[in-house]
């Protein structure tokens, strides 16, 4: 039921003048020289754009001068002065080795013909993401198409499917789902990108596979959802899927024939969500002065208090009840450096590499099988094995998760009565789990699709 977006939709970069000082132009600057209205097409930033909601319906404030007339047929026109006054002016780039450039010279090198007129034709759409997302997945979708600037990507659907049939598909939360796994995370500003080159090829439903009844419904539950309710901010502490959003989220993955819950998919995202913009504020606390002695010592004393409990029991084996454990597994543990996980509902592509770029272990396997490989290398294991019973290490994940629960709560209450003071838990934490031989990930609730030991 799913297939790359690029299958069903055209995804392209939204404008790109390569002048913006030149080609964008505001109410002031149209109004001084009087450049006529055949001449301005309304260009939107994502500045006008409201967040608060799916469709739009904004004021622009800039005007994209998109005139193709030759000069001579321009004479005694607003479009006339105001090419005239801007030909000599700074360009915004400059040329390799320093030298400035005027916006004719910069436009006249980029292309022949007029150099006054814009290099790209504007393409308007129902449909456009953000290139960068927070916290809130939701498109911005346009009754009447729209045309915005390269901040965000235009999504249009192929022949064969209305505007509002991808646009619905877009909007729930199973595509939310498929931008968290897939995006790349910037750590800088935690960030998830989705460039316009990758952006195609991730996973969405194939439309093109329901009936003509289910297409009518599949628009009508997210016309209610435009309708009645704002995008969700996953991050926010008010967060709370509505009625509209969870029939169409419960609707697709029944025609999907998914085994996942809509609270269970609504869970992983928020956790994972939340999980790289808190990594992101943590990275920004390490910038801080470190006390590297006294981060050590106490890391130190730390790991020794709770290494005893931790050494009691070895992930699986230990959890598994019996389960006939027949994936037996051998890794030169300290030679590893990323493991990924390409996930979507039922299984898990499952990656492991060294430090050399080396994929030493390459497999799909069910999630719960696949999550307790990956926690037990988070575990520190070098060579364990698993059951390829599903269930079997479903169970054993979550008895894993309860016990080692515990340690964590030791570790945290250790860490906060410290004398290194706030702004250091993140170091001290990451230093006690070195010490204890594991990785910081391994208690986590929901994995994320990238992690480096």
């Amino acid at each position: 039921m799913f297939t790359q977006l690029s299958n069903i939709a055209t995804v392209s970069l939204g404008y790109k003048s390569l002048q913006n000082n030149f080609f964008y132009v505001n109410k002031a600057t149209i109004d001084t020289y009087g450049i006529e209205k055949k001449y301005l097409v309304p260009m939107l930033m994502l500045r006008d754009l409201d967040p608060s909601s799916f469709e739009q319906k904004p004021k622009p404030s800039l005007w994209l001068f998109a005139c193709r007339d030759k000069r001579s047929d321009l004479r005694g026109t607003g479009a006339f002065r105001y090419i005239e006054a801007m030909a000599d002016r700074s360009a915004s780039e400059k040329k390799q080795g320093g030298k400035t450039q005027t916006i004719r010279e910069a436009l006249e090198a980029q292309s022949g013909g007029l150099w006054y007129a814009p290099k790209a034709r504007p393409n308007h759409h129902h449909i456009w993401l953000r290139k960068a997302v927070g916290a809130v997945y939701a498109p911005f979708l346009f009754q009447k198409e729209a045309l915005v600037d390269q901040r965000l990507n235009s999504i249009s659907p192929k022949e064969g499917m209305e505007w509002k049939e991808l646009a619905a598909v877009l909007t729930s939360s199973l595509f939310a789902y498929s931008l968290e796994i897939n995006g790349g995370a910037s750590m800088g500003a935690g960030a998830l990108e989705a460039p316009t080159t990758k952006l195609r090829d991730y996973p969405i439903l194939d439309v093109r596979l329901l009936a003509k009844a289910q297409r009518k419904k599949l628009v009508a539950l997210a016309d209610a959802v435009w309708s009645k309710e704002s995008p969700l901010d996953w991050s926010s502490k008010q967060w709370k899927p509505g009625a509209s959003i969870r029939a169409l989220d419960a609707w697709l993955l029944g025609v999907a024939g998914a085994d996942v819950t809509v609270d269970g998919m609504y869970d992983d995202i928020r956790a994972t969500c939340q999980s790289r913009i808190l990594v992101a504020e943590d990275k920004k606390k390490k910038t801080k002065k470190r006390h590297s002695d006294s981060v050590g010592s106490v890391a130190a004393s730390i790991a020794e208090a709770v290494g005893p409990i931790l050494q009691t029991k070895n992930f699986p084996e230990d959890f598994t009840d019996g389960a006939k454990l027949d994936l037996p597994l051998i890794f030169d543990r300290a030679s590893l450096k990323e493991i990924t996980i390409g996930h979507l509902l039922g299984s898990y592509d499952l990656q492991v590499r060294t430090r050399n770029g080396t994929v030493v272990y390459e497999a799909t396997h069910p999630a719960a099988v696949a999550e307790a490989i990956v926690r037990a290398l988070l575990w520190g294991r070098s060579t364990f094995s698993v059951s390829s019973d599903a269930k079997k290490m479903d169970a054993a994940v979550n008895e894993f998760l309860k016990w080692v629960s515990h340690a964590e709560g030791e570790i945290s209450t250790a860490i906060s009565e410290s004398a290194l003071g706030t702004g250091y838990e993140i170091l001290l934490k990451a230093e006690v789990y070195k010490r204890l031989g594991i990785h910081p990930l391994s208690a986590t609730k929901v994995l994320p699709p990238s992690i480096s030991l």
